[in-house]
């Protein structure tokens, strides 16, 4: 395993926001889980809003302390771990050589899990989506009640959305993503959530979402955020990275049993399989999406009809879109 970064989980380029999904998914320490919310208030751009309770909760987690919660428990499992970056292969005979900023090692199997702007990805020819936005979030002391607060409007954040999420009654953390100038808008969020905008980003990252037309090429697999397997609405990432995972683990073991390395073999047992798992919830967050495109006047009219008559609907709504 190749870790770019001397300390697992820094930089931190994620809010944390899970469903009951991850816990289910990985039995994560309770440590790790540093609030639980079951209510969230959704702010239209006129600032009228409205509030839905969830029939299950939804964690705010440690996030870098779940990088190093897996990253220990890869070790345990036997994973040779050596801090040094990616930076190019060759293909030789049925091995890739994968060259690092201190070495070249040869693998039958390369697994991408470099992020939105995977340089494996881009050294193996894969197309990337274009659609591109940067998150930014600090760490906030103040009076919050316990629910998560989403904040939308061109003048808040064009085509995406601001966010509180409380860690607790005293802190939160809040943010938005923006495709061009998110510190103007992130500054301006602050500024009017907090009454000032003195606090520097303490979290960043690039959000890169659409599905993929292939994630894999000979020899080469990619997962988590550098194959997109994120929700297109909210930008969230952890729970489809880890059902990712654990296709592409699955995949891993079938390569090796059948000592078959090439696109064919890994497009039907990785590619095709994450795909049926996430892609439906990924087309339903890129149709929510078209929300951000609508006329602020539209936008305040949806919300104030489902302030009227979507609680029914919206009270079982899939945090992850991935039933109903």
């Amino acid at each position: 395993m190749l870790e770019e970064h001397e300390k697992v989980g820094l930089p931190c380029k994620c809010t944390g926001l899970v469903s009951w999904r991850t816990p289910e998914t990985v039995k994560l320490p309770k440590e790790l889980i540093v609030n639980k919310l079951d209510k969230g208030k959704f702010f239209s751009p006129d600032e009228s809003w409205f509030e839905l309770k969830s029939k299950k909760e939804v964690y705010v987690l440690d996030r870098p302390g779940l990088d190093k919660f897996l990253f220990d428990e890869a070790k345990k499992e036997g994973a040779e771990v050596k801090t040094e970056r990616f930076e190019n292969f060759t293909r030789s005979n049925v091995h890739i050589k994968v060259k690092t900023s201190k070495g070249v090692y040869e693998t039958k199997l390369l697994i991408g899990a470099d992020g939105a702007n995977s340089l494996v990805a881009q050294t193996a020819g894969l197309e990337i989506p274009k659609n591109i936005y940067v998150g930014m979030q600090t760490t906030a002391i103040g009076d919050f009640e316990q629910c998560a607060e989403l904040w939308f409007g061109k003048n808040i954040a064009p085509n995406f959305f601001a966010w509180v999420v409380p860690e607790n009654e005293n802190v939160a953390r809040i943010g938005l993503a923006a495709s061009s100038t998110p510190k103007v808008y992130y500054e301006k969020f602050l500024k009017s959530r907090l009454g000032h905008n003195g606090l520097k980003p303490d979290v960043a990252g690039v959000i890169r979402f659409g599905v993929m037309k292939d994630t894999v090429a000979d020899n080469v697999m990619l997962v988590g955020d550098a194959a997109c397997q994120i929700k297109a609405f909210s930008g969230g990432g952890i729970t489809y990275g880890l059902i990712g995972a654990q296709v592409c683990a699955d995949a891993v073991e079938k390569s090796f049993e059948e000592n078959k390395f090439d696109y064919e073999f890994l497009k039907n047992v990785y590619d095709k399989e994450w795909k049926k798992k996430l892609v439906p919830g990924i087309n339903k967050g890129m149709l929510f999406r078209n929300i951000h495109k609508l006329p602020e006047f539209q936008q305040n009219l949806v919300f104030r009809m489902v302030k009227m008559f979507g609680y029914k609907v919206l009270t079982t709504f899939d945090f992850d879109l991935l039933s109903g």
